[in-house]
């Protein structure tokens, strides 16, 4: 289940001369975290989404809720990704008893997928995918506040003057 949100962002190329500056372990760093920042509006939007659209039933235990999180996406080579997703579960098959039915995997939220997108049977009931724009701008924002700090402590750290649209040195 992707959705896919894009953000238009002005002043990238003083910031790309400036990363580029800087050693790829610290660049990565910096726009991981950045990413994850981005990711945490959107994040709480979707749980807000779920509160909001299954929260009053009777069967509903927070499974979904929970187990929608921000994860960094492996091997994307020289690109950076973070998603909002739904966790997969880990370890070994557990018999919980929820609402009194056995659940294989414990409280594991593959269902998420089918509420999102809907099945042959049931109409679509989104919540990721309304978060993701409802709170884009907010991201966006999130995005730069958290480059802004992180650049602005690395250079204090290291004794490096930089001036936003300037030099550097």
């Amino acid at each position: 289940m992707r959705v896919y949100v894009e953000q238009h962002v002005e002043g990238l190329a003083e910031l790309d001369r400036f990363l580029s500056t800087l050693p790829e372990n610290i660049q990565r760093k910096m726009l991981n975290s950045a990413l994850r920042a981005a990711g945490k509006p959107v994040l709480d939007q979707a749980k807000q989404n779920i509160r909001s659209l299954f929260g009053s039933s009777p069967r509903y235990t927070g499974t979904l809720e929970a187990g929608v999180v921000i994860a960094k996406q492996r091997n994307t080579g020289l690109a950076a990704r973070v998603n909002v997703k739904t966790k997969k579960p880990r370890g070994n098959k557990t018999n919980d008893v929820i609402h009194g039915v056995k659940k294989p995997y414990g409280r594991d939220p593959f269902y998420g997928r089918f509420l999102e997108k809907g099945t042959s049977k049931m109409p679509a009931r989104p919540f990721l995918g309304p978060a993701g724009y409802a709170r884009q701008s907010d991201a966006g924002r999130a995005l730069n506040a958290s480059l802004q700090q992180q650049i602005a402590r690395w250079c204090k750290a290291n004794g490096v003057k930089f001036v936003p649209g300037g030099a550097y040195d």
